[in-house]
């Protein structure tokens, strides 16, 4: 009977030890896999959000200027871009769309490369950086030969998801010759500053036609540029002045712009020696 006892009791430890043997197999291979999978969806979920948030306060800080001018005697456009925002922008496409949304081009890296044009796409554009896409030629069928029909807008996007238009839309095709919905011709000034906050003054005054405009910027980090319109042809003094108000007004110089019937768009480029 002592020997039956002791058999009994010996299998019974065993079945205990195989039931906890069980149990710890099952733990690891259900529940603490379950456990790990949880936490890291979790940490997926936290690291999207936190991800999310962080690229909608980037496409935000988004704000780039866009100056699209046709090249009259072809299906060319030319597009600026100024990035006037505080963060790198990646232009990634350049959409051209007829009025009606019928006829539509888009350039993207595939049709636009810096064999044929000044920059190609995508195009990154640090703070206060600006570029020129040019000879972006429209396919044959987007123009009709019809002024009514041969009605523009041009639009940009970036890799964040934004889209910025052209401030000269609509641009129009009218037997060989371009119109923009701005005023026109007009003159661009770009004031060249490696300081960090300034304020410029820009004077324009006509010799030929009584026109004066005076433009001042308010605190520009870093490089300036503005677009101004003149309506006439004809000869402009252009004066800038550095205005900050830490110090006295310095003029940075006065240059002499013509802008012609041929060449509606007159540039100048000031130089802040500090």
């Amino acid at each position: 009977m002592i020997q039956s006892t002791y058999r009994k009791k010996a299998k019974r430890g065993i079945s205990t030890v195989l039931g906890v043997l069980l149990m710890v197999g099952i733990l690891f291979t259900t529940i603490i896999p379950l456990f790990i999978y949880v936490n890291s969806v979790n940490n997926y979920y936290d690291t999207t959000v936190v991800n999310m948030g962080i690229a909608d306060q980037e496409r935000g800080m988004e704000d780039v200027i866009v100056y699209a001018f046709g090249r009259d005697e072809s299906y060319d456009i030319n597009v600026l871009l100024v990035n006037e925002g505080s963060i790198s922008v990646n232009i990634t496409r350049i959409w051209v769309m007829s009025m009606d949304l019928q006829r539509i081009n888009i350039f993207t890296s595939e049709n636009v490369s810096a064999a044929l044009n000044a920059h190609d796409l995508p195009l990154q554009l640090n703070p206060s950086d600006q570029a020129t896409i040019e000879n972006l030629t429209l396919t044959l069928w987007m123009i009709l030969d019809d002024p009514d029909k041969d009605v523009f807008n041009i639009e940009i996007t970036t890799a964040r998801g934004n889209v910025f238009p052209s401030d000269t839309n609509p641009l129009s095709y009218n037997a060989g010759s371009w119109g923009t919905g701005m005023n026109w011709p007009w003159l661009e000034i770009i004031v060249r500053s490696d300081e960090g906050q300034d304020d410029f003054q820009v004077d324009v005054v006509g010799n030929s036609n009584n026109y004066t405009k005076t433009i001042s910027s308010e605190h520009v980090l870093g490089d300036y540029f503005t677009i101004i319109p003149v309506f006439k042809i004809g000869d402009y003094n252009v004066t800038v002045t550095k205005t900050t108000q830490k110090s006295s007004p310095v003029e940075l110089g006065t240059e002499i712009l013509v802008v012609t019937e041929i060449y509606p768009i007159s540039m100048a480029i000031f130089i802040d020696p500090d």
